[in-house]
């Protein structure tokens, strides 16, 4: 948030607004806008549902920003003597956060992080015990429909799944083309969560989950009078459990991913301090 706050007012100081196309203004607050580009380049989501909550989040934001921002111009804020040196701390703090992602986005592409299985494995034996289960976790999908007709499709089409995974996809897409960005199978195995990161949208939904075994189907579930869903159990590992390697797998790499990024930022930062420190 802070972040966002420093690039905008600096934004606002050092670019104007004229010759955007209206197709691309999301937001207007007075002379300025917001524009699609910068609301994408500036919210970060796990899902299309987070995205829509991400964007109302930052647009408003924005608008109270962009409103304070020409309070305090017409005020003669922008004329303290503060004011240009705190631009250019903002300054220097958005070009290191560019460089660095820079950096470490060419570091990525060039397999700097990448885990192998052996790493994996011997972080899995070193630390099992963090990988028992303090909740019940589930890999689950969710196929959404508009209609309680469709939903009763896609679970005929799920339940004569024949292993073409491309082939169901395009079934499931073409029975519901509104949710084809939604109804996305999650990995078997992968995928684990626990009953609060599921975010399940009504009662019904929590009720049905913990019942279905790995490889059962829910029947249809009315989630309000336009939307139905149809939930898939993939795997689950129950409170108490240990995952198993394989289960375990996305986790012991996201968590060698990061410490090897943290090797390489501090590489790159010790770099920097030999040659102007």
């Amino acid at each position: 948030m802070k972040l966002h706050i420093a690039t905008g007012v600096l934004l606002f100081f050092m670019t104007g607004c004229d010759g955007v196309p209206d197709a691309d203004v999301v937001a207007r607050a007075g002379k300025f806008q917001l524009t699609r580009d910068e609301l994408l380049a500036s919210i970060t989501y796990s899902s299309p549902e987070d995205s829509l909550t991400a964007s109302a989040i930052y647009i408003e934001d924005w608008k109270d920003l962009a409103s304070l921002y020409q309070l305090a111009l017409e005020e003669g804020a922008d004329e303290e003597p503060e004011v240009d040196m705190l631009i250019e701390k903002a300054a220097r703090h958005i070009v290191v956060q560019r460089y660095i992602a820079g950096r470490m986005e060419n570091a990525e592409k060039e397999g700097v992080y990448a885990v192998d299985s052996s790493e994996a494995s011997a972080f899995y034996q070193e630390f099992s015990d963090s990988f028992l289960c303090s909740e019940t976790v589930y890999a689950v999908s969710r196929y959404y429909a508009s209609t309680p007709q469709s939903a009763s499709r896609i679970e005929n089409a799920l339940r004569l799944y024949d292993g073409d995974e491309q082939r169901l996809q395009q079934l499931i897409e073409s029975i519901e083309p509104g949710y084809a960005g939604n109804n996305r199978r999650v990995p078997p195995v992968r995928s684990l969560r626990s009953l609060e990161q599921l975010h399940l949208e009504n009662d019904a939904m929590k009720e049905v989950l913990p019942t279905l075994l790995p490889g059962e189907l829910s029947s249809v579930i009315t989630v309000h009078d336009s939307l139905f869903v149809v939930m898939e159990m993939h795997d689950r590992v129950k409170k108490g459990s240990k995952k198993t390697f394989e289960q375990a797998y996305d986790e012991i790499e996201e968590l060698l991913i990061v410490q090897k990024q943290k090797h390489y930022y501090s590489t790159l930062l010790g770099e920097a301090r030999e040659k102007y420190q």
